[in-house]
């Protein structure tokens, strides 16, 4: 079975959702690491809700079935 090959709109969708998840990450990472909170896991979490937050945006931003 043949799948669909990725085209340049994903490809920048997610490229874009990924840098700017990790970098929400890497902010919350430092901040929880700031304000003495030393259980780990924010970063993860900030991560994983931008990254599906901004996939989710541009998704519909760049919607090809207009």
């Amino acid at each position: 079975m043949r799948t669909k090959p990725w085209t340049l709109r994903q490809a920048v969708i997610v490229t874009t959702a990924l840098s700017l998840g990790s970098t929400a990450g890497a902010v919350a990472e430092q901040a929880a690491t700031r304000f003495g909170f030393t259980h780990p896991g924010p970063g993860q979490l900030a991560a994983a809700v931008t990254t599906l937050w901004i996939l989710g945006r541009l998704d519909a931003l760049i919607d090809e079935r207009r």
